[in-house]
């Protein structure tokens, strides 16, 4: 257990710090549709490496936040995007409940990221993604995995010689072909993101006192795994594999334990005057299924005062948005811009403003958001009574460069293309008030 002694309880503010950069693989020039996990062969190292380029990143924002700003009573929040964590095969295999990564990618985040210049900050490091496979051979071996690679690999080649009605044609036969196997996957992948703080974690019902959590995506994409890989090896997890875990949220979406798969935390005794901080953790398209909106009742209960949606290819949906009045939804995503500008952007419509950044090109692309909630939405259906969105201005939002890293086992480019990513802080001098957002 950390030295709860280090940690400031006064905190009555809070500032948002992502960590913008390119998490899928790399896109082959060669091969239609071809794309490449990257990483380490070795799957500890890999998990090492890519703490250490987090932990990199984490200084770079340390380094420019105010003087003694562990003792300044701000929560600094700091999310980076989907897939973060996800090996060389698409997701870190397992043959045994016992040998799963997640304890050990955990312990190592833990000892990275306890000493006390960490002791008043949120981390949410992206996604790791996993998958228990008993017979690892045996499965890329099947007759269904080679069936279903084989197929999609010639419709894609088709895709690429085809055009207008016929183009067509085989995009839907793929797109249709790809849902019939989600609905019959070989196996069953695990996309869950990465807690840890300092300040202690519970639950909103539940005092758990704990430093680590995660909690489990469900609903899977047709971006969240390659179709192709370009080279031919053949051990790797492709969309036609895989399918997410079902989830059972008739209960809400409120965690009971630290390792289960539901989305909303709380950290207590944050402040004398403010008591707790809610939490809720939507990943990519569980946001745009309305994950949390569906659980939002008429009296509150299901909302949260910080909405964060670490995505790969997602970005804030207002009609989905459950945080209080006074509340913030922060988005980090590893797949796209929003749009060809650079630097910091205020998206002014009436009703839904909100602030964004974006990292990198329309091949390796990444963007940050964050809006501040007005009106909180009222009730289950998105389509009624949806929050409303305050104004942020852009005079305090900053973007830092991300130095390259010097790692033990090869150089960054071994696992992310794109870029090293760069810093956005919003709130960088004058952090946003808790006070206003959070009930004791």
């Amino acid at each position: 257990m950390l030295n709860q002694s280090q940690i400031n309880k006064n905190f009555n503010a809070i500032r948002f710090i992502s960590y913008c950069l390119f998490t899928g693989p790399e896109l082959s020039s060669e091969v239609p549709g071809g794309e490449s996990y990257l990483g380490n062969e070795d799957q500890e190292t890999d998990i090492l490496a890519r703490i250490d380029i987090l932990k990199n990143a984490v200084d770079t924002a340390r380094a420019q936040l105010p003087a003694n700003d562990v003792d300044s009573g701000v929560i600094n929040v700091f999310l980076s995007p989907e897939f973060y964590f996800h090996g060389t095969r698409g997701a870190y295999l397992y043959s045994s409940i016992e040998e799963d990564p997640l304890p050990y990618l955990l312990q190592q985040v833990r000892e990275s990221f306890s000493a006390p210049a960490y002791a008043n900050w949120v981390f949410v490091f992206g996604t790791a993604v996993t998958a228990h496979v008993a017979n690892v051979d045996r499965l890329f071996s099947s007759e269904s995995v080679r069936a279903r690679n084989a197929i999609v690999k010639t419709l894609l080649e088709q895709k690429e010689q085809t055009y207008g009605p016929t183009e067509q044609l085989v995009s839907t036969t793929l797109s249709n072909f790809l849902t019939d196997c989600h609905a019959s996957p070989d196996v069953t992948v695990r996309d869950r993101a990465v807690i840890f703080s300092q300040i202690t974690l519970d639950t909103p019902t539940h005092t758990l006192a704990t430093n680590v959590m995660t909690t489990e995506k469900y609903f899977l994409s047709g971006e969240d795994f390659i179709l192709c890989e370009p080279s031919g090896r053949a051990d790797v997890i492709t969309e036609q594999m895989v399918s997410y875990a079902h989830i059972d949220l008739s209960n809400g979406d409120s965690k009971r334990t630290a390792f289960d798969n539901y989305a909303i935390f709380r950290q207590n005794g944050v402040n004398s005057s403010t008591g707790f901080v809610d939490y809720g953790i939507e990943i990519c398209l569980d946001h745009d299924d309305a994950r949390l909106r569906s659980n939002l009742r008429e009296d509150g209960i299901g909302s949260v005062h910080v909405q964060l949606v670490p995505s790969y290819g997602s970005a804030i949906i207002q009609s989905n948005v459950v945080a209080s009045a006074n509340g913030f939804v922060f988005n980090c995503d590893g797949q796209m811009v929003l749009d060809s500008t650079s630097g910091v952007q205020q998206y002014g419509d009436p009703r839904s403003e909100f602030l964004y950044i974006n990292y990198g090109t329309d091949k390796y692309g990444s963007h940050s958001q964050l809006a501040r909630v007005n009106t909180p939405a009222v009730g289950d259906n998105p389509k009624l009574k949806s929050a409303s969105f305050s104004n942020l201005p852009t005079n305090d939002v900053a973007i830092f460069s991300v130095p390259k890293p010097i790692l033990k086992a090869g150089t960054f480019e071994d696992y992310f293309v794109g870029g090293t990513g760069a810093i956005h802080v919003y709130g960088l001098r004058d952090a946003y008030s808790l006070v206003s957002c959070v009930e004791k």
